[in-house]
Formats: C-alpha cells, sequence, structure tokens
C-alpha cells in the first residue's frame, strides 16, 4: 500500500500559512496589550492636568464647599465632558468638602496621598475608569486632597476599533505573503524538484545523457549540479561494466573450457581408480591364465592346431594385460610439486578469482585466520583445485543466497570415540575408504602438525540417507549436466594424497560444514 504523502505544491503554502498565524497569535496580544498601556497612561497624564487646573484655581487655603469659585465652574464644565465621572476634595482629616458626580467614598489611596504628599493614579477595580490623586497643599503642608475620576471607555472603544483595522491589514497581507510566497517558492523549490523527478525517472528507463538545468537558489543550482555529476559517473561507470562484463564473458568462456579441462581430468583419475582396482583384481589370474598356457604350450609341441588354440590365448591374455597397463599410464595423474603454501593468502586468492567471476553472487563471504600460522606443505595447484571445488558446491547449495565463513587455525582436538555425535551426522574421508566414519583426531606422524580449515555454508544441507556417499565417484545429486560427481571425490583424493584428512558435518536446512587438516610445514 502507498503511504499518502502531502505534496510541496500544498506543504509550501500549508507552511507558509502556519506561520504568518503563529506570528499573528504572538504578536497581537504583545501589540494590544502595550496599545492599551499606552492608552491608560495618556488618560492618566490627562487626568493629572485637568485635576492639577482644578487645584490651581482653588482659593487659598481650604475654603468650605460654597467658596470654590472659579473651581467651581471649572468642574461644571468638566462634568459636560463624556469622560468625566466625578470629582472628590477632602480635608486632612479625610473629611468631604466637595464632591461632584463622584458617588464612591474615600479610598485608601486617598488617605496615602494625604499622609505622603505625593500623587497618584489607580485603576478601578472593573478596570473601566482610571483616577487621578493629588495633595492639596499650603505653607508645605498638606491640608486636603482631591480625587479625578475619568472613563476609559473611549479609549476601549478606539482599541476595539484598532484591533479589527489591525485584523483586516492582517488579512490581506495574509493573502498577499502566500499568494507571492507560494509563487516563490513554487519557481525556486517545487520547479526545480519536479525536473529532478522526471531526470530521476529517465534514467531509471536507461537514459544516461539527460541533464537537469541549474536554475534557482544556490542550494538548487548544487544540488542539480551534483545530480549531473551523478549522472555523468553513472555513464561511465555504465561504460566500466559493459567492459567488464564483456571480459567476465572472456573469463568465463575460459574458465567453462578449464572446467570441461577438469571434468576431462576428474574422469581420467576415476578412470585410474578403477584401472588400478581391475588390474589388482584380474593380474593375478591374468598371470595365472599366461603361466598356464604356457605349460601347455611345452606339453603338447607335436599338435599345431592345439599350439595356436594356446598362442591365441596367450596373445589375448597379454593384450588384455597391456591394455590395462596403457590405460593405468593414460589416466595416472601428473607428479606432484610439494612446497610451503600461505594457506590464507592462496584463499584470498582463490575468493578473489571466483568473486571476478560471479560465482558468489548474493553470497556473502567471510574469512578469519589466526595469526602467525605456519604454513601448509603440499601442492599449490592442488590444494587451490581442493578449495574451487568446495567452494562452487558451497555455492549450487545456496540457490537464493547465503553466508560463507572460512576459518583457518591450528589443528584442534576433535570429538573422541566415546563423544556423542553432534547434532548433524558426520561423515569422514581416510584413504581408500570411501564410505568410513570419521570420528577421531587426526593421527600425527611424529611430531606433525597440521593446519584446520573450516569451509561453512548455510544452504540446504545434505540429506543423511546421501551423506555417506558424497566421497564416491560419480556420484551426484544434481540434475543432469549440472553436475559429475567427481568434485568431492577428487578432493579427497587429493586431501589423502597430501597425508591430510576430510570430513563433513550437514544438517538438512541448515547448512554444511567441510573439515580439512592439512600438514603444515615449518613455522613462519
Amino acid at each position: 500500500m502507498k503511504t499518502f504523502r502531502f505534496s510541496l505544491t500544498f506543504a509550501i503554502p500549508a507552511l507558509l500559512s502556519c506561520l504568518l498565524l503563529l506570528t499573528w497569535l504572538l504578536l497581537s496580544p504583545i501589540s494590544f496589550k502595550i496599545s492599551e498601556k499606552d492608552l491608560i497612561a495618556q488618560k492618566s497624564e490627562q487626568g493629572k492636568l485637568l485635576l492639577s487646573s482644578f487645584l490651581n484655581l482653588l482659593p487659598e487655603g481650604l475654603p468650605g464647599a460654597g467658596d470654590l469659585g472659579a473651581a467651581r465652574s471649572f468642574s461644571a464644565t468638566l462634568s459636560r465632558e463624556e469622560d468625566f465621572r466625578g470629582i472628590l476634595i477632602v480635608d486632612s482629616d479625610a473629611g468631604e468638602i466637595f464632591r461632584l458626580s463622584d458617588s464612591n467614598p474615600v479610598d485608601e489611596k486617598t488617605r496615602d496621598v494625604l499622609r505622603t504628599g505625593n500623587e497618584a493614579a489607580a485603576l478601578s477595580g472593573d478596570g473601566l475608569s482610571i483616577s487621578r490623586y493629588a495633595p492639596i497643599l499650603m505653607d508645605g503642608r498638606v491640608v486636603g486632597a482631591a480625587r479625578l475620576t475619568l472613563s476609559l471607555a473611549s479609549e476601549y472603544q478606539r482599541l476595539r476599533r484598532s484591533s479589527h483595522m489591525y485584523m483586516a491589514y492582517f488579512l490581506i497581507d495574509f493573502i498577499l505573503l502566500l499568494a507571492i510566497g507560494s509563487y516563490l517558492m513554487s519557481r525556486l523549490i517545487v520547479l526545480p524538484m519536479r525536473r529532478l523527478l522526471t531526470a530521476t525517472e529517465r534514467i531509471s528507463a536507461g537514459d544516461l545523457g539527460c541533464r537537469v538545468p541549474v536554475p534557482g537558489s544556490e542550494e538548487i543550482a548544487l544540488l542539480a549540479e551534483s545530480f549531473n555529476k551523478m549522472v555523468d559517473v553513472l555513464r561511465r561507470k555504465k561504460i566500466e561494466v559493459e567492459k567488464n562484463i564483456l571480459s567476465l564473458e572472456s573469463m568465463n568462456r575460459e574458465l567453462e573450457i578449464a572446467r570441461e579441462e577438469t571434468i576431462r581430468t576428474e574422469k581420467l583419475a576415476s578412470v585410474g581408480l578403477l584401472a588400478a582396482g581391475t588390474a589388482h583384481e584380474i593380474g593375478t589370474p591374468l598371470s595365472a591364465i599366461i603361466g598356464y598356457a604356457g605349460i601347455l604350450r611345452d606339453e603338447i609341441e607335436g599338435d599345431k592346431e592345439k599350439l595356436d588354440y594356446i598362442g591365441r590365448i596367450q596373445d589375448e591374455a597379454t593384450r588384455i594385460d597391456r591394455i590395462v597397463r596403457d590405460l593405468l599410464d593414460f589416466a595416472r595423474p601428473l607428479p606432484v610439486e610439494p612446497e610451503e603454501v600461505d594457506l590464507p593468502e592462496l584463499l584470498r586468492e582463490t575468493i578473489l578469482m571466483l568473486e571476478g567471476q560471479g560465482i558468489f553472487r548474493n553470497i556473502e563471504v567471510t574469512l578469519a585466520a589466526d595469526h602467525s600460522l605456519p604454513p601448509a606443505y603440499g601442492d599449490r595447484h592442488h590444494i587451490q583445485q581442493v578449495f574451487i571445488n568446495l567452494f562452487i558446491n558451497a555455492r549450487d547449495a545456496m540457490e537464493r543466497g547465503g553466508v560463507l565463513a572460512i576459518r583457518v587455525n591450528r589443528d584442534e582436538p576433535r570429538m573422541g570415540e566415546n563423544e556423542s555425535r553432534p547434532e548433524g551426522f558426520v561423515m569422514g574421508r581416510r584413504r581408500d575408504d570411501f564410505r568410513g566414519a570419521f570420528k577421531s583426531s587426526v593421527q600425527r606422524r611424529g611430531n606433525q602438525d597440521f593446519l584446520r580449515v573450516e569451509v561453512r555454508d548455510t544452504g540446504a544441507g545434505i540429506p543423511d540417507e546421501h551423506l555417506e556417499r558424497i566421497f564416491d565417484p560419480f556420484f551426484t545429486t544434481k540434475e543432469p549436466g549440472k553436475g559429475t560427481g567427481l568434485g568431492l571425490a577428487v578432493t579427497a583424493r587429493i586431501i589423502d594424497s597430501m597425508g591430510g584428512r576430510i570430513t563433513v558435518e550437514s544438517i538438512p536446512d541448515a547448512g554444511s560444514t567441510f573439515t580439512l587438516w592439512l600438514p603444515a610445514g615449518q613455522c613462519k
């Protein structure tokens, strides 16, 4: 199921909208609060001026309510103002002297002014009006206090008008910024991204000749330039891959020729084994036939017909002996040239050679070797042939891929005769014994040391009924035409000829492990 994702055409305007809304939500309360404080401060200053003007109109001293003179006329003028809410004058004992439209009693703020002689201002409890307080002084003494109260309704009305206008401006700015921002983002980001997407689809279709123009911002230009460089690299890599494919095809043809030659050699080796056994089995009776024919020839010297028969018998028997010997000479393997072999290095060389031929496709190959290993002692080419046979068999067992783990160390004790058999059924190989179970450790000749090589795969494994026959010549479970059944037989024969041992442990559907013991040379 395809995952739902928003397009950049939708995501960019949505993001801009969220940013603009967030900006408005963060700034509008602050702006409104600052405007409100400014208006209240202005109203407070207005009340301060009006109260100061009123006090300046008072006659000397603190007259009674009927002797205010011009101050009374000024207060009457103030009362006609829309924002005027009242004025109160008290003496030094907080006794009321004059009150106009002010229904509030003498409050604590008025008493503070009488005590301290300092001016003050205060908002009403509901926040709808503000009061200014000022002392009445005579000869430096506080003889009374005055309170002037003004309404804040007009200020709040101005705030509401300002908020409505601010909202209108915000909506206009929002639409303009959203439209312009979306257009610019589309030109700078969306359009180049679509061009990159189109180029990517063309590349995935095999067109490595397309290029992306380099418009837009610096980052988009760098991305397009990097994309074009990537296309150039892919083009060069494709050419290299095509050359490598041609080289691999040539190597595969050579490998096929070498493999056919190896199969032919293996068949000859198996024929040699068969011929050797045949010569051993029929040699004695054939010699007896030739000997008895010679005795009969001496006894019937006068019978030409019988002498002719006996001569024919001797000739045919001699021809049989010559055929067997010629077959042995034809199938006899070439002489070996033992030498000291760096086993880990030979394994790496073999792995690289097979990897270059595509043998280990979808297979992870690991090689672990102990430090300061002595060299193996044997024929280098024959040892490499052993590893090639084992690796190719492991590859065939892992058709869907897997892990091929190889480990090299000094010989370690193996499971003894009286110990329990592990989960997998273990079969081994002794000289001239294709069916012998090998469970005990390798027997050393004097101070002879061995190198132990484990080749472990994660393939299908080998069934128990086939395990004891895998070293037999011409035995194979592969389809006709895919194997001769000689690989493991030749491998076992080579190991035996070196004085080593080979065993196999396999668990069906879990994999197989071939363990080799090779004679070690002198320490490095």
